[in-house]
């Protein structure tokens, strides 16, 4: 099947290429608008012009596209927040405290000393605004959804990445329009009533079901798997449940997605299935069923996944009921085209794009997998549709999941074939108990279904703990993503219809992917440097040299920033070695000076590295070395920092901070 004969397919790829040239570039908006409003008046006379022909010239199709680009381009610009005409940022003082009406619509996963909430700013400094803020809230504050603050205090922009390939949380919320923060507490704050709105709506109804179901749940980790199973709620999820059923290869069920949303929809074909004998009733069935699918989308809390679920099995539904003939890939598409130009920023969604490339996967290499072996035996079918599905859906995401989370885990097939009949168990009578709850009429099916739950956990613990089937500290950068889903669409083409020319297309692109690899290697083999990374009270630097990694540490608290830094680099070797204080990069001759203030040596550096808060009078030791760099890591007292700041400003010597400028190479 040659999927871009399909126009929808085509505007699709059009409108997301808009929504990347319009977030990565921005154009004008004068220009944008101009431009379009000149192409549409050529379409408009393009397609009257061929309207009674029977051929259609290929300019019309260009022009066409290229206004879906354009599309892509303005939807990003209208709904980038910062481009709005009331957005808050326009109102506010920098680095003072503002006057800020809020109300809190989502709850996020709370912080160690705060709970965490997204919230939309209704007036700043008195006057009607809009956009999206993360509040950070204190637990001296009540909140909840809904919940209004007027509050008097500064707008807080999200810090920069302090350590190479560290995850960056400001680009990360960027991409959601959020690019500020609040701190709030009860000496700035104050809590006032507030008309309800949808979501306050909802999750009351998610209170009340919790409510009733708390008494007869004997373990909180079971109600947090509860939330997320039925009701998309994973904020509450301990951090070690969530571990393992990531390393299971398992994490997928805790986030309500397609397989959701397909069995409440066979669930309500078949509730209304009475309804199909009533002619003036008949019609009404997808409609309802539609109904009753956004209802549960917002109950869920609307998250990407959600979303692109309950739209596709929307639109599904009234194909089916309607008696016409469909294709997936349309029915895919028209979901994927309706989402990014009502929100352009769901493309940037990691779910967004784990789950629309499953489905993908899965209806393309499914198939494939379907003519290998069609067993006759009922059992066995089942096992092998949940094996092929399984394994095309993780054929699809393998890329992507190394790109993002660069690990991989082995057993995920083994997983899979045991939770997913468990799962489709868990939703039918997780909708019973979750209905029953609501209406407070718990039957005996809640101690059954824990039980389950509790056989859930411990299977997905039993996998997780097979730490040799997980592989991680996988280094994939974008180059090896686009490579890969290169060659794995050139694989299925050759799978589907074998011919000469498809057989040259997957050699060319096992060359590109080889070439991907062999770029990596080399680009990285030259790299010589010192790394003075940023640790809180801990020196740590690392010395490379190509793909081999010596660090030094004064505290074992260094994990994290290592391992980020061998993933980034693609690091093979590493060793844990002892700090030194003289180090020799690329003839630049570097001296590290500790608690202990030696420098009085003939050896002229280039750069010093103060950590450990030495008591040096910095002024002595520029006149007496003369060095074109110093450099303070984060082991120091700030107060130091500060005087060594001011001395070289007075000495005309750069200085670098790591806690205020972040990590520093020296090539």
């Amino acid at each position: 099947m040659k999927l871009l004969n399909f126009l929808i397919i085509k505007i699709t790829i059009c409108l997301i290429l808009g929504i990347l040239i319009g977030y990565y570039f921005c154009p004008s908006s004068r220009l944008l608008f101009q431009v379009f409003s000149l192409l549409l008046i050529l379409f408009c006379f393009q397609f009257f012009y061929t309207l009674n022909k029977s051929i259609q010239k290929p300019f019309f199709g260009l022009l066409t596209y290229i206004l879906f680009l354009l599309i892509g381009c303005i939807s990003t610009h209208i709904q980038t927040h910062s481009n709005q005409k009331n957005y808050y940022n326009k109102y506010a003082v920098a680095d003072k405290p503002n006057l800020i009406n809020i109300q809190l619509y989502k709850k996020l996963k709370p912080s160690k000393y705060h709970q965490r909430y997204l919230g939309k700013i209704i007036y700043l400094n008195r006057k009607k605004a809009t956009g999206t803020i993360l509040v950070n809230i204190a637990d001296s504050l009540e909140a909840g959804i809904d919940s209004c603050f007027l509050s008097y205090t500064a707008l807080t922009q999200f810090s920069q990445t302090k350590n190479p390939h560290q995850f960056n949380f400001k680009a990360y919320m960027a991409k959601k329009n959020i690019r500020h923060q609040l701190f709030l507490s009860a000496h700035n704050s104050k809590n006032y009533l507030s008309k309800p709105t949808i979501y306050g709506y909802t999750n009351n109804i998610r209170n009340r079901i919790n409510k009733h179901l708390q008494p007869h749940i004997k373990n909180p980790n079971n109600l947090s798997i509860i939330n997320a199973l039925l009701l998309g709620q994973r904020q509450d999820i301990n951090e070690d449940v969530y571990q393992n059923f990531t390393q299971a290869g398992a994490i997928h069920i805790l986030a309500i997605s397609g397989l959701h949303i397909g069995i409440i929809m066979l669930l309500l074909n078949w509730l209304l299935k009475p309804l199909q004998k009533l002619p003036k009733l008949k019609k009404c069935i997808p409609f309802i069923i539609i109904t009753l699918l956004w209802f549960y989308a917002f109950i869920a809390g609307l998250s990407a996944s959600v979303v692109r679920a309950v739209t596709m099995f929307s639109l599904l539904s009234i194909a089916i009921h309607f008696k016409r003939r469909t294709n997936t890939y349309n029915t895919l598409c028209i979901s994927a085209f309706i989402l990014l130009l009502c929100n352009p920023n769901y493309l940037f969604d990691v779910g967004f794009q784990l789950s629309y490339t499953a489905v993908f996967a899965i209806i393309s290499i499914k198939p494939l997998f379907d003519k290998i072996w069609k067993p006759k035996n009922l059992v066995l079918k089942k096992l092998y549709d949940i094996f092929s599905v399984s394994l095309a859906a993780q054929i699809g995401i393998v890329p992507l999941s190394l790109y993002y989370f660069h690990q991989f885990p082995g057993l995920f097939m083994l997983s899979n074939l045991i939770i997913i009949p468990i799962l489709g168990i868990l939703l039918v009578f997780g909708f019973v108990i979750i209905i029953t709850a609501y209406f407070n009429i718990l039957n005996q099916l809640v101690p059954f279904y824990e039980y389950l739950i509790d056989l859930l956990q411990e299977f997905v613990a039993y996998i997780a703990q097979k730490e040799q089937f997980i592989f991680e500290q996988i280094s994939f950068n974008s180059l090896n993503l686009i490579s890969s889903y290169i060659l794995i669409i050139s694989f299925v083409i050759l799978w589907n219809r074998f011919s000469v020319k498809k057989l040259a297309l997957v050699l060319t692109s096992i060359i590109i992917f080889q070439s991907a690899l062999l770029f990596n290697k080399y680009k990285h083999q030259k790299k010589n440097e010192l790394i003075v990374f940023n640790q809180y009270k801990n020196t740590l630097i690392g010395m490379r040299n190509g793909q081999s990694l010596n660090y030094a540490s004064s505290s074992e608290n260094t994990r994290n920033n290592i391992n980020n830094y061998i993933i980034g680099e693609f690091i093979t070797e590493h060793k844990k070695d002892s700090i030194k204080n003289i180090y020799l990069v690329n003839q630049k001759k570097i001296l590290l000076i500790d608690s202990k203030g030696i420098y009085k040596t003939s050896y002229k550096p280039n750069i010093v590295i103060l950590t450990q808060s030495p008591k040096i009078n910095l002024d002595r030791l520029i006149n007496s070395l003369k060095p074109n760099l110093v450099i303070a890591d984060n082991n120091n007292y700030k107060s130091y920092v500060t005087r060594w700041r001011s001395t070289c400003k007075k000495q005309k010597i750069p200085f670098h901070s790591t806690n205020e400028k972040g990590w520093v190479v020296i090539r």
